[in-house]
């Protein structure tokens, strides 16, 4: 069986304090691989990186990761520092989603330029790297410049945390497939997920690198009901929350109904090849992480 992790759900107003650290808790009694959490500015989801740092405080094994993270709307030295101090508290457990945005709202939420993101992240991930393992880094780009400046703390992992990246475009397939550690394929695409991995893999060899070495996930959403149709509504409504429209047939692309409809979805996408299997909660009902456990893992492999 591949790995799995589940992401938090994300709008405020659907969950409650406590809900954060027992979830993180009850991921890792699970066995879970890893949490992951989304991020937005002008939406009412929790800050992810804080979020993060809560779940590393009361966990030990769990892989902790964004999917993805608008890192365009930090500057990269406070970007490196914080996930830095994360990978440090939580002893090396940090994965790094990179996301480039598709809302011109949250980057004019704080006055940063909504175009020439994906190129300004492509900067900012150089960067990054750089000032998590040299000193005294000069850099003098397109977007950014910092002169002679060393950051702390060092990330645990060396040489430093796995970064993923993901999108369809062709432009957004040649950034996974040149430099990133993973990939991170949309619900929609899953299903054919052997012919967007070609071309990521491609991509990497054209760069000299070795596609088995890139990990390859992929990220949908979920609703556990009985009733099928109710699990179809209840991801829609939350689909239609975040996205503002509900983007392709979920029923075919998602995991709605029964725990063992459910586990039989996962099942095919770990058979197109997938390593890791993140799975969006769309019902913020505390309960769907108990019937997860319960009714879909035991089914799943």
């Amino acid at each position: 069986m591949g790995q799995i992790g589940l992401a938090f759900v994300n709008p405020a107003p659907l969950t409650k304090p406590n809900h954060v650290v027992n979830f993180a808790k009850r991921c890792e009694e699970m066995g879970l691989h890893s949490l992951w959490t989304i991020d937005r500015i002008a939406y009412d989801n929790l800050e992810p990186l804080t979020l993060l740092a809560s779940a590393a405080a009361v966990t030990q094994k769990l892989r902790l990761g964004t999917s993805v993270l608008l890192g365009n709307t930090r500057h990269p030295s406070h970007l490196a520092k914080i996930i830095a101090t994360i990978d440090f508290i939580s002893n090396g457990r940090v994965t790094l989603g990179i996301g480039f945005g598709s809302r011109e709202s949250d980057y004019k939420a704080v006055e940063i330029p909504f175009e020439k993101r994906g190129s300004r992240a492509v900067e900012q991930i150089q960067l990054i790297k750089r000032l998590w393992t040299e000193e005294n880094v000069t850099h003098k780009g397109q977007f950014f410049q910092v002169e002679n400046l060393t950051v702390g703390p060092r990330p645990i992992q060396k040489p430093h945390p796995p970064i993923w990246t993901g999108g369809s475009a062709e432009v957004a397939l040649k950034r996974a497939g040149t430099w990133a550690n993973g990939f991170i394929c949309g619900s929609s695409a899953i299903p054919e997920f052997s012919v967007t991995w070609e071309r990521v893999a491609g991509y990497a060899r054209a760069a000299g690198r070795n596609p088995n070495e890139i990990e390859k996930a992929g990220l949908t959403f979920m609703a556990i009901n009985d009733n099928k149709a109710k699990a179809v509504e209840t991801l829609a409504a939350y689909v239609t929350r975040y996205y503002g429209r509900v983007r392709g047939d979920l029923e075919s692309t998602a995991l709605v109904g029964s725990g063992a409809q459910c586990a039989e979805r996962i099942n095919s996408y770990f058979s197109k090849g997938l390593d890791t299997l993140i799975i969006g909660l769309a019902d913020p009902d505390p309960r769907q992480l108990d019937l997860f456990g319960e009714k879909v893992l035991s089914l799943v492999g």
